[in-house]
């Protein structure tokens, strides 16, 4: 409320000494006191009621010092009472007053300094319910604009009822929409790095909100978001302070707005689970070729070159699939993702091997612990089964080699597997041949099979497997010891050596 509705109340009788041109200044409270130093019990927009039993009537230092005083408080206005202590308001008083710019005003005798303070708290009190009627008018109209009219509407509605200019912005400032149409000639210099007057370096705040005020406008800006994701910034630019309802206005419009930026996300996020069915039908081999081919072609997704599998481990399998939905997204792919033997498992095109460099590179540099990827060859969208087997296979491989993607086509043997007649044969020499070894990781969480095929891998090198394994070579040395107890097999033997590797060809996520 206003410093001039007060002086406006014929009925206190107040005169403006000083300060004519801030009448508008807000003041939000009355506060009788008379120390000759009151500021420690000020906060800042009060009026200030003294009857000047501390400042003597020809003390132009005292009144001074006492007027800047209160000026550095932020009062919002001084009401001395004459009649008490001073017959009329000293003039080294008024001196000071209109050096600071302070609004002096006379309180006359009959008019109790109690009878200000009634009127003072009354007006608030009206003020208050008003903001109420308010608030509870402009927050169903503006939730039917956002039913009827998108983010627009909401911005328009908003900058109705807070009688401001309102900009919605991108997060890295980008405008979306604003109201009044001129709001939009305001981007630019609010995010222009701009002298310390402008409120320009508000909006490269990260906080939920921030306020920022010069002479000439108060920006007001608040976060767009639902729970931790990001949906931009809403603007609102006034020339006064903006008040409690104008606050809760603007963040009932942020809210308004992060919801209807989500339907496109939750409709994405359910299109995300329809594909990832789908995927784990085509991976069971539950689907007949044409089907498949009808399920990806509707999505969108290419399938006439064949398929390929990414199968990603070590790190958060539906953290893994969230980013590669974002990667995914700007090759303008759809996901296809599913969690598979604690891997994230994703499709892509066989003619595209760059997508699945793109999701390994992505996923390795954004995610902790990050995830070692395997790529399949190419195969029919039928045989998708037979495409996760080999992704999970090379992706094994990724820390014992230290490759971020391990491409299957890439690995010794695969030509072999590729029949199925040879596949069937060395499956069962898998499983026989390394049954036992599977069989001890599970019980124990130890790790023979890959410590067997790194030491494989690296041409019985000791010192190599080790480093490629971040142990010492007396620990793999001790692996193999064990599993060379649990085969019955001398590791020594090239012949032999020739045999467990053929039989990992055909061990799954081996």
């Amino acid at each position: 409320m206003p410093v001039r509705w007060l002086v406006q109340r014929r009925d206190l009788g107040l005169r403006v000494l000083a300060g004519q041109g801030d009448l508008d200044r807000p003041v939000t409270w009355a506060h009788s006191i008379e120390l000759a130093d009151p500021t420690p019990w000020l906060s800042g927009g009060e009026l200030v009621l003294t009857t000047g039993l501390r400042l003597p009537p020809e003390d132009a230092d005292g009144a001074a010092a006492y007027v800047r005083r209160l000026a550095a408080a932020g009062v919002a206005a001084l009401g001395l009472g004459v009649g008490l202590s001073h017959p009329r308001v000293p003039p080294a008083l008024v001196e000071a007053a209109r050096a600071t710019g302070l609004v002096l005003l006379e309180v006359p005798l009959p008019t109790p300094f109690v009878a200000i303070t009634k009127a003072l708290m009354e007006r608030l009190a009206e003020l208050q319910y008003e903001g109420v009627v308010r608030a509870s008018r402009s927050q169903p109209r503006m939730t039917r604009a956002a039913l009827r009219g998108g983010a627009r509407a909401v911005v328009r509605e908003l900058a109705s009822a807070a009688d401001a200019g309102v900009l919605l912005l991108t997060d890295d400032g980008q405008l979306l929409a604003a109201h009044p149409a001129e709001a939009a000639d305001l981007a630019p210099g609010l995010l222009a790095d701009t002298d310390e007057q402008e409120p320009a370096g508000v909006l490269r705040t990260r906080a939920a909100s921030a306020v920022s005020a010069s002479p000439h406008r108060t920006v007001t800006v608040q976060q767009v978001r639902l729970g931790l994701r990001p949906h931009g910034r809403l603007v609102l630019v006034t020339d006064h302070s903006p008040s409690p309802v104008d606050h809760l206005l603007l963040g009932h419009a942020a809210s308004l707005l992060a919801l209807e930026a989500e339907k496109p996300l939750r409709l994405r996020d359910e299109q995300h689970r329809v594909h990832g069915l789908v995927l784990g039908l085509l991976l069971d081999g539950a689907l007949t070729p044409a089907a498949a081919r009808e399920h990806l072609t509707e999505a969108g997704f290419p399938s006439q070159a064949g398929v390929r599998v990414l199968a990603l481990r070590g790190s958060t399998p539906r953290r893994v699939l969230d980013a590669a939905a974002e990667d995914l997204a700007a090759r303008g792919l759809p996901l296809f993702g599913a969690v598979r033997e604690g891997c994230a498992v994703v499709l892509l095109p066989g003619d595209d091997p760059g997508a699945a460099r793109a999701l390994a590179g992505g996923a390795a540099a954004r995610l902790r612990p990050r995830p070692w990827a395997g790529l399949s060859g190419v195969h029919a969208p039928a045989d998708t089964g037979g495409a996760l087997r080999e992704a999970l296979n090379a992706a094994a491989l990724g820390p014992a080699r230290g490759e971020e993607l391990v491409d299957y086509e890439s690995l010794a043997g695969q030509v072999l597997i590729a029949d199925p007649d040879t596949r069937a044969v060395l499956a069962g020499l898998a499983q026989t041949r390394l049954g036992p070894l599977a069989a001890h990781d599970r019980t124990h969480g130890s790790e023979l099979l890959l410590s067997l095929r790194t030491f494989l891998e690296h041409h019985g090198h000791w010192e190599s497997a080790a480093t490629a394994l971040g142990i010492h070579r007396h620990t793999l040395r001790g692996r193999l010891d064990k599993a060379r107890a649990l085969l019955a097999v001398d590791l020594d033997s090239a012949h032999v050596r020739a045999e467990l590797l053929l039989a990992l060809t055909a061990w799954p996520g081996a």
